[in-house]
């Protein structure tokens, strides 16, 4: 009996698989600040560059990420002047590494390039100004009289380009009073 007792507390020491290394810091799972019905402005070189509001804003110290729900942002020019705006309900942000996820209901409108783009999950690159979409997600695009939807959107704002991978559809609408390049009038598809 006095050999079977060490033998047993050698046992218990030995078989212990509790791994005290993977401990979870409280900044990753708590947020740092916590915003309802927000309002935020962003300033570089005393003019606005940025503005967000949202119905709940979440920042985490651990990682400089940042979550807004039923988001509405706005994004300005050099001069001042409105260059993109739109609306998701999520938004996932990281502003270190400039990288923004948009999900659900999202409506983004390009200003400059008289464009408005909707979606239910993008990404945007602000390093590379490149937005894209997964590769079987759904993509509409609205310019002026013409709308294409498609799957595996993919954009550049430095060429000021876009492209899809697969499965295109559109229409193209022009006045009936017009007139097209053979002479005839009518509408177009």
């Amino acid at each position: 009996m006095k050999y079977l007792f060490p033998l047993f507390a050698a046992g218990m020491l030995l078989g212990c698989s509790l791994d005290y290394g993977k401990t979870e810091s409280v900044e990753d799972i708590v947020p740092e600040f916590r915003f309802s019905d927000a309002f935020f402005s962003r300033y570089e070189d005393n003019a606005v560059t940025m503005e967000i509001e949202a119905q709940k804003i979440e920042q985490y110290k651990s990682d400089g990420a940042s979550y807004a729900r039923k988001a509405r942002f706005r994004t300005f020019d050099g001069e001042g002047a409105l260059d993109t705006e739109g609306t998701c309900n999520l938004l996932a942000a990281n502003t270190q590494d400039e990288i923004y996820l948009m999900f659900d209901d999202i409506s983004v409108t390009l200003h400059a390039q008289d464009m408005r783009i909707f979606a239910d999950a993008l990404r945007y690159d602000g390093k590379t100004e490149q937005m894209t979409s997964g590769r079987d997600d759904e993509v509409s695009i609205e310019k002026k009289d013409t709308v294409i939807t498609g799957r595996g959107f993919s954009s550049s704002g430095v060429s000021k380009t876009f492209s899809f991978l697969a499965q295109v559809t559109g229409d193209i609408t022009t006045d009936e009073g017009e007139e097209s390049a053979d002479g005839e009038g009518g509408a177009q598809e």
